[in-house]
């Protein structure tokens, strides 16, 4: 009776160490949102079309970084497992899914949305009122997804990620309509802060996981 519980404990264990205790995931979640931050600059750099082709090809090559520093970083350390197709493994991938179709979604908002000439008042104030209802939209859907999924897998710091997240890029918006910001800053801070607490979370799974020399 006590086997099926422990077993459970350990599974989950190994799956939180395997896919968020070495901060790599948080270090991809930053910069891919950090992306999103300059995206306006180089939108007017390069224009619309080829920005959105740099756009997908860095996450491309972001997810592949991931995925190797994964392989060479966190498998010798704490082992190569194949997981069982559980239903939290599905739910997860869900979130994924649905995760990278949002992040698409705001690209291509801001890829066909208006640039950053100035508009009149009048507009500007008509234009404002239709983004913050998009975005409070997309505060509440990204809130309620990171919330679940950090119920899910005990990661209390999802909790936090998808509130500040949707509340930044928020505060972007309103920032570009009102003052005319080409970077979005409150994004770009936020990423930022991800990233540290990547770093941060890589260093210290560092430490606790050293490679051990072979023996001969």
């Amino acid at each position: 009776m006590t086997e099926t519980p422990n077993l459970r404990q350990v599974q989950k264990r190994i799956y939180l160490l395997s896919n968020f205790e070495d901060g790599l995931w948080d270090l991809l979640l930053g910069t891919i949102f950090m992306l999103l931050a300059i995206y306006p600059l180089t939108r007017e750099a390069l224009g619309p079309e080829w920005n959105i082709v740099l756009f997908l090809v860095s996450l491309g090559l972001l997810v592949g970084a991931q995925l190797a520093l994964r392989h060479f970083i966190s498998g010798p350390r704490i082992g190569h497992a194949r997981p069982r197709r559980t239903p939290k493994l599905r739910l997860l991938l869900i979130f994924t899914i649905i995760m990278v179709l949002l992040t698409l979604s705001l690209v291509l908002v801001t890829f066909l949305g208006p640039g950053s000439e100035a508009v009149p008042s009048s507009a500007s104030e008509t234009s404002t009122e239709r983004g913050y209802a998009v975005e409070l939209i997309v505060v509440l859907v990204i809130g309620v997804l990171f919330t679940a999924m950090g119920y899910i897998f005990g990661v209390s710091r999802l909790y936090f990620y998808g509130w500040l997240i949707g509340l930044a890029n928020l505060a972007s918006v309103y920032m570009t309509h009102n003052a005319g910001w080409t970077f979005n800053i409150p994004l770009a801070v936020l990423a930022g802060g991800i990233m540290l607490v990547g770093f941060v979370l890589l260093s210290r799974f560092l430490r606790k996981y050293p490679i051990r020399a072979q023996e001969a």
